[in-house]
């Protein structure tokens, strides 16, 4: 009987630890138990899809949020904080359907993105404005190409219709990035 006390008392031990991982839900392992769950290419390229514009999300909410602590710029200001609002609505939309679809989801940015914020963190001025611009332009362009791609080749109507929704506004955010960036070039702004 103490054996048995032992070695379900150890059970608890090593289950707890493994829910209190720090490393649990960051990008690679949801991608590792994504990869389990969904035998069929066509989920699992979802399901990929699902993880990385999630942790996309978390970049553009951060680096908006840098814009707002950093930029001078008015402008820059109001699309920062357009993006902040807009991004977090989405991800917690993307995230609801993730659940519903059984998707493992990372909780942070990828570490690519952690590594331009902290590039971002020596910017200052019309400098940092003008690279906060480019970059969020080009975060843009690759999520909206990213979306098309997936409406285009994804079978599920859940996910197709969140991307239809949510294409739209991405394309504003483009759209008004690349007017500012065209403002500060030409020193309106």
């Amino acid at each position: 009987m103490k054996s048995f006390f032992k070695i379900f008392s150890l059970t608890c031990l090593v289950a707890i630890y493994s829910c209190n991982d720090p490393r649990q839900g960051r990008e690679e392992l949801a991608g590792e138990g994504n990869n389990e769950k969904f035998e069929e290419k066509n989920s699992r390229n979802d399901a990929q899809f699902v993880e990385e514009v999630v942790a996309s999300n978390y970049a553009e909410i951060k680096m908006a949020e840098i814009a707002n602590q950093r930029s001078r710029n008015s402008e820059v200001k109001q699309i920062a904080q357009m993006l902040q609002t807009d991004h977090s609505g989405s991800l917690n939309e993307l995230k609801t359907l993730a659940q519903s679809k059984a998707i493992s989801v990372p909780v942070e940015e990828n570490d690519e993105a952690r590594q331009k914020m902290e590039n971002f963190s020596a910017e200052s001025g019309k400098d940092f404005d003008v690279k906060w611009c480019k970059e969020m332009i080009d975060k843009h362009e690759d999520n909206i190409d990213r979306f098309e791609k997936r409406l285009e080749n994804s079978d599920d109507a859940d996910l197709k219709s969140w991307i239809s929704r949510t294409l739209p506004t991405l394309r504003s955010h483009h759209d008004k990035l690349k007017a500012c960036q065209e403002k500060l070039k030409e020193g309106k702004s």
